[in-house]
């Protein structure tokens, strides 16, 4: 049994590489010539295991037949419930793999907007307990989707469909990112300090969407849980220059070289809480990492948040 278990994770972590491979923003046409005997390699693996003869007739059948860009962008949605249901599998065992997350610019966007859209609400409203009870009833909202979807399968469809073009498709089945994050701005919210809320949703905001950038198209030194340095590097810079302009403006008695420094304490919070997420949501570490790196860094200096 746990050889079984074992050759399932490997074959589930080889089949994730290739399809991470498969991405707009990274692809080549010269990857197709990689790709294919690697995929075939996979088929041959796959075949001999009972359980997963369909995946192995898909991979015989359509690895032959591709050739464009989109031919091979459409074969990879086409694998995705497979290598989810795979992973799902395995994690019943206890065994985690790296979700797929395939580039999606309105995903990017939305991270993006949704941080400079609550960091605007935190700092102009400038009221801790009204933001306690926003954050309080957007993650009771959240969380009451998430029965919902699982008591509805209709109501999961439905939830997915609206949300689709800024969801992974892991989600279909695992709680949303999206609640993940306003739980995490909940917790923010029960500091009853903006800086640490502000934080938290900057380092996530910007950080995550330009790692995610960066590691898809240029990441080749490859780290845990299917990130690479590159994409790290450029989370831990993208999202100190983001905090630190952010506390330049709302929060200019901090100083240049404090702000600095929390900024620096934060984003590398977040950063290595980005590389080591892999059972808990990434939405939700991140945040709560960057505010607790500042957390600390303000008690060690006795410097009043």
């Amino acid at each position: 049994m746990a050889a079984d278990l074992t050759e399932d994770r490997d074959l589930a972590l080889q089949l994730h590489k290739v399809l991470s491979e498969i991405d707009p923003a990274r692809w080549r046409d010269e990857m197709a010539a990689v790709l294919k005997p690697r995929l075939t390699e996979l088929q041959q693996r796959f075949e001999k295991r009972a359980q997963h003869a369909e995946l192995a007739d898909t991979l015989k059948t359509e690895v032959p037949k591709l050739d464009t860009k989109g031919q091979w962008l459409a074969f990879k949605k086409q694998l995705q419930p497979a290598y989810i249901e795979l992973a799902k599998r395995l994690k019943a065992e206890s065994i985690h793999v790296p979700s797929l997350r395939p580039t999606n610019y309105a995903r990017n966007v939305f991270h993006v907007m949704t941080a400079v859209s609550v960091v605007a609400l935190l700092e102009f409203m400038n009221n801790p307990p009204l933001v306690l009870a926003i954050a309080a009833f957007f993650a009771a909202a959240a969380w009451s989707t998430e029965l919902a979807r699982r008591l509805s399968p209709r109501m999961n469809v439905l939830v997915m469909k609206v949300f689709n073009p800024v969801a992974h498709p892991h989600e279909v089945q695992r709680v949303n990112s999206a609640t993940w994050y306003t739980t995490a701005l909940l917790l923010l919210a029960s500091t009853q300090s903006t800086l640490l809320c502000v934080t938290g949703v900057v380092v996530l905001g910007i950080g995550d969407p330009i790692a995610a950038l960066v590691g898809r198209r240029f990441g080749r030194i490859k780290l845990l849980h299917g990130r690479s340095l590159e994409g790290t590097v450029a989370f831990a810079i993208s999202a100190t220059v983001a905090t630190f302009v952010a506390f330049l403006i709302f929060h200019s008695s901090l100083g240049l070289a404090m702000a600095l420094g929390l900024a620096a304490a934060a984003s590398i919070a977040g950063a290595l809480a980005e590389l080591f997420s892999l059972r808990v949501d990434d939405n939700f570490s991140i945040p709560l990492s960057a505010a607790a790196g500042v957390a600390v860094m303000t008690t060690l200096l006795q410097v009043a948040i």
